[in-house]
């Protein structure tokens, strides 16, 4: 974990001050070795809104992630043409294939990302009914999401707490399908960029690779592809600058920048240039953090621990 483990909701919070514009604390730490391939990493994210009385930042399409915020109904966020008002309290967001533009009032969240396989093990329901979607924890994980929400705000240290309880949940679920593994490893591949490749690495006939992206990744394997290519596109732009657009965007796989440009809309929802000129400094914090504690600056970025093997193509 990066700075010492997180003792509680608050321990990390801003002070209060008065000021114009809010205050921003955020970490991240890495789960229990066990966890590694389940869980991209634990978060912690905490604004003081000072005299400004809200704060708006923004979210990159990621993967699952389940969430604590304190107090109550401190934020909401819009995803695609879907607004959720306010996030519950102990809230599962599905996998995203759209920016989450978040806004609210002085809170704190804690989280645990969970990647495909992670869905699978941990949450264990088709990935598809919860894309794009923010909803309650409880209905899923049952009174668990109580219990952990009471005991982060009792203090309890947060990555110990959700080491133990995700640990548990794995130890009780059954083992994943080893495609699963696969297919993670060949969407984050750079050098795979079509869904014939994948059909071929796994050695599955099409209807058969949608039907296992959509149920433990959440969308298709062509929506998959696009945003792995488009999430490092965006993530090296908005590192180098406007001046290397059009270089970055190629080396991240665009040949033709009206392709860019067409999934800046579906993936932003906005033109670039737009999304760049908005604020977001919790977002440039994240990513900052994030690259350096969990070695991605993005949680779609997520590369397996392992990687898996892929299927052979030579005779």
């Amino acid at each position: 974990m990066s700075g010492g483990a997180v003792k509680g909701i608050e321990a990390k919070a801003p002070a209060p001050a008065q000021r114009s514009e809010p205050s921003r604390a955020l970490d991240f730490w890495t789960p229990a070795p066990a966890l590694a391939p389940y869980v991209s990493g634990y978060h912690f994210y905490s604004i003081d809104v000072g005299d400004a009385g809200t704060f708006s930042d923004i979210f990159f399409p990621a993967w699952a992630n389940i969430r604590f915020t304190f107090p109550s109904g401190a934020w909401r966020i819009k995803l695609g043409n879907r607004s959720f008002d306010p996030v519950p309290a102990a809230a599962l967001f599905g996998p995203t294939s759209h920016a989450g533009y978040a806004a609210g009032r002085s809170g704190s969240l804690v989280g645990a990302g969970l990647t495909p396989l992670g869905w699978t093990r941990l949450i264990g329901v088709d990935a598809s009914h919860y894309a794009d979607r923010v909803v309650p924890l409880e209905p899923v994980v049952g009174d668990e999401a109580r219990m952990i929400g009471e005991a982060l705000e009792a203090g309890e240290t947060a990555d110990a707490l959700f080491d133990a309880w995700l640990l548990t949940r794995l130890a009780a679920s059954e083992p994943e399908p080893p495609e699963v593994a696969t297919l993670f490893a060949l969407i984050n591949d750079p050098a795979i960029d079509t869904v014939a490749e994948l059909c071929e690495r796994l050695d599955l006939p099409q209807r058969a690779l949608v039907r296992l992206a959509k149920c433990h990744f959440g969308f298709g394997p062509k929506r998959l592809l696009r945003r792995a290519r488009f999430m490092r596109a965006l993530t090296r732009l908005t590192k180098e600058g406007k001046g290397r657009w059009a270089e970055e965007a190629e080396q991240a796989g665009y040949f033709d920048q009206s392709h860019f440009v067409r999934d800046c809309r579906l993936f932003l929802g906005r033109p670039l240039g737009e999304f760049v000129a908005l604020p977001k400094p919790l977002m440039e914090l994240s990513m900052r953090q994030r690259s350096r504690v969990l070695g991605a600056p993005a949680q779609a970025l997520h590369l397996p621990p392992v990687p898996a093997l892929h299927k052979s193509t030579t005779n």
